[in-house]
């Protein structure tokens, strides 16, 4: 009996010490990681790189990098859309893990990742992904991150504009009342100009939806920076009696010869409700500024906010005389852009 009470006890102690040698473990692990084999590096931040079309969709790089940013997990997702990877899991991807990477395109060690799952869910919080792979060598991959992701696009080009971008139940309405054009050889839009008298022309969920109505003036600016063509714009809110300034980074155009048609997609949150809509510029580049200029702004989800709009609510607003001029706002006499632009909440210019 005395044997058995002391097998007991040790058996008890055992377990004790494995269950605190775990948690010790489980308690030295970063919240946010990745884990080749038994090393463990910290995640602290994440990039969704667009490449450009593909069959399927675009060719999206998920970059995962720890605070030096030297070392990181990468993998390579084929999205339907250039800005987004939607919530799903992944099995077919190509991916790799490297350290000691430097800007040189140097490291100490890589591997390729060709086998595993990705689990990613978009949220109010952002992104949430957490995968388990093996990379070709055998040795166990795996991580967890969740937060913000920034986007960078390496080819502002797209042969149309995407579905996802204006719906196929709303395409033919919306392009009776603003020209939408395709192709690859867009003209050179970097630019200032304003759209005055900046009208609206047409709201879908009015009960007068043609009802003409006059805004202040719309100022916009295409720039190119670091491979991207970012959107700059200014519009005077006489309720708040300030300019609602904004930036969208990463734009992309469509169109041919002097003819084009660009669009940027926001996300948001009202009142705890995710949200997501559309801006489509379309017209003509010329010597003076933007010849029939139209923007087309399409209410893509609201997810049952009981204030919004229906699903593919859309307003189509015009430079009313025909011709947004070119105006520089932005770089002024001294050819400097101005570093007062904020990133605003865009759902704000809904109306606009």
């Amino acid at each position: 009996m005395k044997l058995l009470a002391s097998n007991l006890i040790r058996i008890s102690t055992l377990i004790l010490a494995i269950t605190l040698l775990v948690s010790c473990k489980e308690r030295g692990k970063p919240k946010y990681y990745f884990k080749v084999g038994e090393n463990v590096y910290a995640l602290k931040s994440g990039v969704i790189t667009n490449n450009g079309e593909v069959d399927g969709g675009f060719n999206l790089d998920l970059s995962l990098y720890d605070e030096t940013k030297s070392n990181l997990v990468s993998f390579n997702i084929v999205s339907p859309q250039a800005e987004n990877i939607p919530s799903s899991t992944y099995r077919n991807f190509d991916g790799a893990w490297v350290l000691g990477y430097d800007e040189n395109n140097n490291y100490t060690e890589r591997a390729d990742i060709n086998r595993g799952t990705i689990v990613i869910n978009r949220s109010s919080d952002g992104y949430t992904i957490d995968f388990k792979c093996t990379d070709i060598y055998g040795t166990a991959v795996e991580g967890y991150f969740k937060g913000e992701l920034s986007k960078v696009d390496e080819n502002n080009l797209i042969q149309k504009l995407p579905d996802y971008v204006l719906p196929d139940e709303i395409y033919n309405e919306v392009t009776n009342l603003i020209p939408i054009y395709s192709g690859v050889n867009p003209p050179d839009m970097e630019g200032e100009y304003v759209s005055a008298p900046h009208a609206l022309i047409y709201e879908s969920y009015s009960e007068n939806p043609d009802s003409l109505q006059f805004y202040s003036d719309r100022y916009l600016g295409f720039l190119y920076t670091n491979k991207q063509m970012n959107f700059y714009g200014k519009q005077y809110d006489s309720l708040a009696k300030a300019f609602i300034e904004e930036i969208q980074y990463g734009v992309k155009i469509t169109g041919n010869s002097d003819y084009f048609t660009c669009y940027y997609i926001v996300d948001g949150y009202v009142d705890g409700f995710y949200a997501q809509q559309s801006f489509i510029f379309s017209g003509k580049k010329t010597d003076d500024g933007l010849e029939d200029f139209h923007t087309a702004v399409v209410l893509l989800e609201n997810s049952g906010h009981p204030g919004m709009f229906d699903i593919n609510s859309y307003r189509i607003l015009k430079d009313y005389d025909g011709l947004a001029e070119t105006n520089y706002w932005l770089s002024g006499k001294s050819g400097n852009i101005s570093t007062k632009i904020q990133k605003s909440n865009a759902f704000d210019i809904w109306m606009k």
